[in-house]
């Protein structure tokens, strides 16, 4: 039976998963500066609503497009480091051949999914009633918030595509490895 050797880690990455990590860090850094804002915008909010009797007007519907954003972006990173919610118990039974099928096969289909919710997010972007639709407290346009969608699209695709082929290497060719 062999297992992980040095060998296979001290392989340096390619450039495309090494510009994959560089975009998860930002993305990272964007997820801990959104929390740090939004933190602060509901602590002063609490104390300008309950010490002054004049709550910021806007904090909620800015919290809530912060929750949002910061959500897709932390799913973006998770796909990064392939920690996605994942069901292997049936998967981790089968030989490695069917293995690597399977695993395959749900990147292609992730991919396909993505890349069908990138090319409608845009166009939903870039439809009228998106361009005019307002939020409410912030009167700021809304297309700004939903920007998200197709930046986190575009951002998984890239994740995925990275990694694939140091996943396949490191993890597939031990398994056959432990067939032989």
């Amino acid at each position: 039976m062999r297992t992980l050797t040095t060998d296979y880690l001290a392989r340096p990455a390619g450039r495309l998963y090494r510009a994959s990590r560089l975009l998860a860090a930002i993305e990272q850094g964007l997820c801990s500066g959104l929390i740090i804002a939004f933190s602060v915008l509901l602590i002063v909010n609490v104390i300008a609503r309950y010490a002054f009797s004049s709550p910021i007007f806007f904090a909620e519907e800015l919290a809530v497009y912060i929750l949002v954003w910061m959500a897709f972006l932390a799913i973006s990173v998770s796909i990064h480091h392939d920690q996605h919610v994942r069901l292997t118990m049936l998967i981790g039974s089968l030989p490695a051949g069917m293995q690597r099928a399977c695993y395959w096969l749900t990147e292609l289909i992730c991919l396909a999914i993505l890349a069908t919710l990138l090319w409608y997010s845009i166009g939903w972007i870039r439809s009228p009633s998106v361009a005019y639709d307002i939020a409410i407290t912030l009167d700021w346009p809304k297309w700004h918030f939903y920007l998200i969608v197709p930046i986190f699209c575009a951002s998984a695709i890239f994740h995925i595509l990275a990694r694939l082929p140091d996943r396949t290497r490191t993890v597939f060719v031990l398994a056959s490895d432990d067939e032989e």
